[in-house]
């Protein structure tokens, strides 16, 4: 049988299978030797000739299957196996510009060098050969380069960048990100978290372990025959609004309540899990949460039969208990009844948020009314009183975490159709929520043993003054205080975006009114590196969705990310996500939406990169029928603005003879991406690619948007996954 060999060369007549085996046969022609060595001057056509000859020549005591590569001298820079941090030297570039504005840096200290931690050993997936454009020979993808003056670096888990490997992640605080305690600052030499995010990861494969500590799913929550035989007598109390009441089995409501502690509950923790009683739940509470867990068991049909009787049940209860005028005085059982109310109208708003009809996405928001409502009435800053004991704390830290929760959900429906927000952060003087250690304990006993060792929670106020003060006096903060505190932040930003809009021409209008720094820019900026160190400090922060402490902190790090989009664009006025058309979202954000290079806009480029290497790196396929149902709705929402912002960059600076010139950062970000591009679309070369200034942010847009085309569980999340393809689509035109 003959064998095919597709690559021929141009000089002569041979011809091979594989494109590498055409490169280093083409390198015979051109006597071209890249591979340096970084201690003497020799030279080798081949990677594995120069691995040899730094084996023998300068690590002489190595065994013959090291593969040592010996960490390059500043002076002289080379190719590297492991892609080299770009941070230090975009951190020094940017805080050189910005100096100049606020005189000095101390705010903004120096991005140390990663530390280096195993994650993955699967190979690289081949998703989908790709026949685009021709095989151009072209030098195989290093996946590195070092920067001068700066050694190689590693990948290690941080807010801005996504986690290597889903699923299996050590959580031994000694091998995640080092011991930090009272007396261990978090300083540039210490600190593993990139300042400002500035760092890339390697695409190359690395080792990969089991962590017998990742969070196993939670148990079956039942229903017996008499709770629900229970609550049909209680759904015959609301004839008027449901004349024909009816309930699916006890079997499917069980079902449909684990839905919700397994799908929902943990990106939202404002139910206390050890000690739910089905039995004690009000109405509204009990039919919305079957609501909201039928989805994520994948049974629309029964959340919509759910839904439609938890949505007139819940506004009938709200009209006769809260709004009849006879509001009795309150007590212990009123707050329940209120807590369990807000809850209730929080699921169902939750269900249909991410809909265009089934159900249609404006009850949501004609539902926020209410909630904001009930929260007002009841105190905003308000808590039921503790007297020492398991119970009443559980009751009062639920009450708050559910104020602070709605708080956030506001900020959603600004994120998602950029409506102005129900209630201001300002407005809340709460503590912070506790750890989610405390939160899940089991028994009081092991309760108070957490809490002994808990520092306690800070003032919200509190907080957020030390984010954005003068000192680096910050407070630290819990997973879901952290999720609370980046969603003021955003909601800051959003404020100052609208603000200081100016009536420019209507091509720029949804330009960011923040290209150039302004003081109220440096401060939030400010906030977000301090977010990021006291992000670092928690002791329970993970960028795994399936850490044993919840997927908050992993759901921070895509607000991070779409906190630094959001200084440079204001990507939520252009997206139009509200027609639910894909091609009119696409075309909006390609007409309505313009970048201006600079600093900032290079490192939000970065985060972009961050977010979308570790899909490349475990396969686009696998992720996306695999892992991306673990992640919050938030995360598609952030990687649409991430997927275009990135897209609107390459565009600016793949143009030729950019004006002004690539700065040393840009080149090596541009470099970063065509290496990921490559490593999908094989037979892709850099000069195809280069070639016009609009094919790579193709490549792009198209990679985020396979991500998000498999068969989930929210129509939202779909829509941005045709979106992003319709705005490939007006690319290519």
């Amino acid at each position: 049988m003959l064998t095919s060999k597709p690559y021929q060369c141009h000089r002569c007549p041979r011809a091979f299978a594989r494109l590498e085996h055409l490169q280093r046969h083409d390198r015979s022609h051109t006597k071209e030797k890249p591979f340096v060595c970084v201690q003497c001057p020799k030279a080798f056509t081949r990677k594995d000739l120069l691995a040899r000859h730094e084996r023998l020549s300068h690590n002489p005591d190595a065994s013959p299957a090291s593969n040592h590569t010996p960490t390059p001298s500043p002076a002289n820079p080379p190719a590297l196996d492991e892609l080299d941090s770009l941070a230090s030297a975009v951190t020094n570039h940017i805080q050189s510009n910005r100096s100049t504005l606020q005189g000095s840096d101390d705010h903004f200290p120096a991005l140390s060098r990663a530390v280096h931690r195993p994650m993955l050993s699967a190979q690289l997936a081949s998703t989908d050969p790709s026949s685009i454009g021709p095989s151009t020979p072209s030098p195989g993808p290093d996946f590195g380069y070092a920067l001068g003056g700066f050694g190689p670096g590693s990948y290690h888990a941080t807010p801005a960048i996504p986690p290597l490997n889903f699923s299996a992640l050590d959580y031994d605080r000694s091998s995640d990100r080092g011991t930090l305690t009272e007396t261990t600052p978090s300083t540039p030499s210490s600190s593993v978290l990139p300042r400002h995010g500035a760092q890339l990861p390697s695409l190359q494969p690395e080792g990969y372990h089991i962590s017998p500590k990742a969070r196993q799913p939670t148990g079956f929550v039942p229903v017996t025959a008499q709770c629900r035989d229970k609550l049909l007598d209680m759904l015959s109390d609301y004839a008027n609004v449901v004349p024909d009441p009816s309930l699916p089995s006890r079997h499917a409501l069980s079902r449909c309540l684990t839905g919700y502690v397994t799908g929902f509950h943990d990106h939202y923790p404002i139910v206390h899990i050890p000690t739910l009683n089905v039995d004690s739940m009000t109405l509204p509470l009990f039919l919305s949460m079957a609501a909201l867990g039928a989805r994520y068991c994948r049974e629309p049909d029964t959340s919509m039969r759910l839904y439609q009787i938890a949505k007139p049940v819940t506004l009938e209860h709200v009209r006769r208990v809260f709004q009849s005028g006879k509001l009795p005085t309150v007590n212990a059982a009123n707050d329940i009844d209120t807590l369990e109310t807000v809850q209730a109208l929080l699921y169902l708003n939750s269900v249909s948020l991410w809909f265009i009809n089934d159900p249609p996405y404006h009850e949501a928001l004609s539902l926020r009314s209410l909630m904001e409502m009930l929260i007002r009435q009841g105190g905003l800053n308000r808590l039921p009183e503790q007297d020492g004991t398991w119970g009443s704390w559980i009751r009062r830290e639920s009450v708050k975490r559910t104020k602070l929760i709605v708080l956030c959900f506001f900020n959603i429906h600004t994120i998602v159709f950029d409506v102005p927000p129900m209630i201001l952060t300002e407005d809340f003087t709460l503590e912070l929520p506790c750890t989610e250690k405390e939160w899940q304990a089991a028994s009081a006993d092991l309760w108070q043993a957490e809490r002994m060792n808990s520092p306690g929670e800070p003032k919200f106020q509190d907080a957020l003054s030390a984010l954005f003060g003068p000192t680096d006096n910050v407070e630290r903060f819990s997973s879901l205080g952290g999720y609370v505190l980046i969603h003021a932040i955003l909601q800051d930003i959003w404020l100052m975006t609208k603000a200081g809009r100016l009536p420019v021409s209507r091509r720029n209008r949804f330009a960011s009114s923040s290209m150039t720094s302004t003081p109220e820019l440096v401060h939030v900026e400010q906030a977000l590196e301090r977010w990021c160190q006291c992000w670092e400090r928690n002791q329970e922060s993970s960028i795994d969705p399936l850490s044993p402490n919840g997927p908050l902190s992993f759901t921070s790090a895509a607000l991070l990310r779409l906190a630094y989009i959001r200084l440079n664009a204001d990507c939520g006025s252009a997206r139009q996500l509200q027609s639910w058309d894909p091609v009119q979202i696409a075309t909006s954000l390609r007409e309505n939406l313009s970048v201006q290079r600079g600093d900032r806009l290079t490192r939000a480029a970065l985060h972009c990169a961050h977010a979308l290497s570790t899909p490349v790196k475990l396969g686009i396929g696998f992720v996306a029928h695999s892992q991306v149902a673990l992640w919050s709705n938030q995360h598609a929402l952030c990687s649409l603005e991430c997927a275009v912002l990135l897209a609107k960059w390459l565009e600016a600076i793949t143009v030729p003879d950019p004006e002004p010139r690539l700065t040393e950062q840009e080149t090596r970000l541009r470099d970063f991406v065509l290496e990921m591009v490559m490593e999908v679309q094989h037979g892709a070369s850099r000069e195809w690619l280069l070639a016009t200034n609009t094919r790579l942010s193709v490549a792009i847009t198209r990679l985020w948007a396979r991500l998000f085309t498999a068969d989930y569980i929210w129509e939202m999340v779909s829509l941005i996954g045709r979106s992003l393809n319709s705005y490939a689509d007006l690319l290519e035109q």
